[in-house]
């Protein structure tokens, strides 16, 4: 009985400890960087799921490595969301056991979904996969796909999977919230002034629409009184302005004065010179830079900004694509062009983690005391140089080689965030119509841009492309997503904001130390457990051998 006593207190303990375990679940993040920690934000979603959402993910197969790693830890991170709630359900699909890669394809494309194509040089040997770092979130009769992968110009393989990884719970639980959202924010779109073509800013409106209730505005409607027009704009949680091309009389200031001070964001995408962009591009490829009156000023510099009437150019800048030669021989040949500044958000709640933005035709913002506070939220580089007007654009100036040292002013500023107590700009003024309930002061949130055309989308074949994406050049920028981060901030919706402040450290391999020494390593871990086990085996030999000659 003695010999089986201890035996079975082994066994009834790790039985107990087995029924522990399946009731209670303990989970500790040791990572220095938090990297298996859900936000608390998060944490309340999940929670709160009342009806199954199934997620449908096809990042799954036979994988490149980055991509392979990739995999494993969004399998991670999807686990960590089943363990909140058991309302998820996760099922990965491998895109290629449909067809042929053509059908597959053209399927996928079908949904919306393209392809990553993932060069890899092994050995001497260059190898193509494609993958589909994509999944699709479904929740009712609701659906909403999800691109996992976070590109940037001039981003490399270990680059975009690197951020992906970063990202990962923003871009899931951003998808989760857009299938389970019953009350959206309302947002107006302003559409009197000779602001943006509809075409033009399709691709932002479209992908605003999962988040909001958009409303088109007009200003100069006849038909309502200023009185009336102000009580409407007053329904929305955020006004988008964005290019205008005509002036804004009193009336229109005073209501958007109000509205702002009522607790109304602002965003304002706003040129200070006027581009003929038709005689640029299509015509004479020359156009002269004058002065856009919009009756302005002085709204803005109540606010403590000012619009300067100047050209920004950059070092750091856009290519710009022009045909060279004739028909047959035609040749498309990208120039730098410092008109388009590439500048590279700040690192804050709105910049964070977005690549460069492209700016076309920017005017330079000047910073003036007063009570708000401001964020630099865009600026260029050190390499700078404005230009005045009237000024001559020339697409011939393209071809000519860049002065660096003419590029010799400070950066400056072309998106700025005032936040703070701000007073009326029609204190101490006639008002222009009677408001019974008019505020001196109040709490203002605005954004200023200085670029009409960073919203807007181009165009191919009369559809709207991609807001970011260059037809000419096949580069992608961010203005859609420093676009969005700025409205989400206006509109109070600053929760997913804060997601994407993550950042982890990633401790990756050295390919060229792997294929130096990599025989080596793998030699030593094959031989390694054979004589870490002779050792043993010897050792214990030894051992027993000593305790039998006593």
């Amino acid at each position: 009985m003695q010999v089986l006593k201890k035996p079975l207190i082994a066994f009834t303990v790790t039985l107990i400890l087995l029924v522990l375990s399946n009731r209670f679940t303990l989970r500790k993040d040791l990572t220095a960087d938090k990297r298996h920690s859900l936000s608390e934000t998060t944490i309340t979603l999940l929670k709160n799921l009342e009806s199954p959402i199934r997620i449908d993910v096809f990042l799954s197969g036979d994988l490149p490595g980055l991509y392979r790693d990739f995999s494993e830890e969004l399998d991670v991170f999807l686990g960590q969301l089943q363990f909140y709630s058991n309302q998820l359900i996760i099922q990965y699909h491998d895109p290629f056991e449909i067809g042929t890669n053509e059908q597959v394809i053209q399927e996928m494309q079908r949904y919306g979904m393209t392809p990553e194509i993932v060069i890899e040089n092994k050995d001497g040997q260059r190898s193509e996969t494609i993958v589909f770092p994509w999944m699709i979130v479904n929740h009712a009769e609701v659906s909403e796909r999800i691109s996992l992968l976070e590109k940037q110009l001039g981003d490399t393989d270990r680059d975009k999977i690197t951020r992906s990884i970063q990202q990962m719970e923003y871009l899931v639980i951003d998808g989760i919230q857009k299938t389970i959202l019953v009350e959206k924010p309302n947002l107006a779109v302003l559409t009197s002034h000779q602001t943006s073509e509809n075409i033009k800013l399709a691709d932002l409106l479209q992908s605003l629409k999962s988040y909001y209730n958009l409303g088109a505005f007009n200003l100069k409607n006849k038909e309502v009184t200023p009185l009336q027009s102000l009580e409407n704009l007053k329904r929305f949680d955020a006004l988008m302005i964005s290019n205008p091309n005509e002036a804004f009389s009193q009336e229109e200031k005073y209501i958007l004065d109000q509205y702002a001070l009522q607790g109304g964001g602002i965003l304002w995408l706003v040129n200070g010179i006027g581009i003929d962009r038709d005689s640029l591009f299509n015509n004479s490829g020359t156009t002269f830079g004058f002065p856009l009156e919009l009756n302005l000023d002085d709204y803005f510099f109540n606010q403590g900004i000012r619009l300067n009437k100047a050209l920004v150019q950059d070092l750091y800048c856009a290519p710009l694509v022009l045909a060279m030669g004739d028909q047959n021989d035609t040749q498309f040949i990208p120039y730098p062009w410092p008109y388009y500044p590439l500048p590279r958000p700040k690192s804050n709640l709105i910049g964070q983690a977005v690549g460069p933005v492209l700016v076309q035709f920017g005017s330079p913002l000047d910073s003036i005391e007063s009570n708000l506070n401001k964020e630099i939220l865009l600026e260029t580089s050190a390499f700078t140089k404005t230009s005045g007007v009237p000024t001559l654009l020339s697409l011939a100036q393209a071809s000519q080689k860049i002065k660096p040292n003419e590029f010799n002013e400070p950066s400056k500023i072309l998106g700025m965030l005032l936040y703070g107590t701000q007073k009326s700009l029609f204190t101490n003024k006639i008002k222009p119509f009677e408001y019974s309930n008019h505020q001196e002061k109040g709490e203002l949130k605005t954004i200023v841009f200085g670029d009409g055309n960073m919203g807007e989308n181009q165009i191919d074949k009369g559809a709207p492309l991609q807001l970011g994406f260059d037809k000419w050049t096949n580069n992608f920028y961010k203005n859609k997503q420093f676009l969005m981060n700025s409205i989400h901030y206006l509109s109070g919706n600053q929760q997913g904001l804060m997601m994407r402040q993550k950042e982890w450290e990633f401790s990756y391999l050295d390919p060229q130390k792997i294929e130096s020494k990599g025989m080596l390593w793998k030699i030593i871990m094959l031989l390694s457990p054979i004589l870490i086990t002779l050792s043993f085996g010897w050792m214990n030999q030894r051992r027993r051998s000593k305790h039998l000659s006593r």
